[in-house]
C-alpha cells in the first residue's frame, strides 16, 4: 500500500507541476505583451502560493510529517517537472 500512495503522489506533484508550467509560461506571455512585469510578478508569486497551498491540501491524507517519504516523492517529482521544463524547452 505504501508504495502504490507514493506512486499516487509522483503522478500527482508532477501533474500539479506540468499546471503550474502552463500558468507561469501563460503569464509571462501575457504581460510580455503588456509590457508589465512587475504585475507578472505578483500575480505569479499569489499563483506559486495557491499551488503550493493546493498541494497541502490535496495530501493531507499523507500525513502531516513534512518528511514523510511519499510527500519527499512527491516534493521531488514537482521539481523533476519543473526542472526539466527549465532545462529542456526553455534552453531551445
Amino acid at each position: 500500500m505504501k508504495n502504490l500512495t507514493i506512486i499516487y503522489s509522483v503522478i500527482l506533484h508532477g501533474f500539479l507541476g506540468y499546471v503550474w508550467i502552463i500558468f507561469i509560461s501563460k503569464l509571462l506571455d501575457l504581460f510580455q505583451l503588456a509590457e508589465k512585469s512587475v504585475w507578472a510578478g505578483v500575480l505569479i508569486g499569489v499563483g506559486t502560493l495557491l499551488f503550493l497551498d493546493m498541494t497541502s491540501r490535496v495530501f493531507e491524507s499523507f500525513g502531516k510529517d513534512k518528511k514523510h517519504p511519499t510527500r519527499i516523492a512527491g516534493y521531488i517529482s514537482f521539481g523533476l517537472v519543473v526542472l526539466g521544463w527549465l532545462m529542456i524547452f526553455k534552453a531551445k
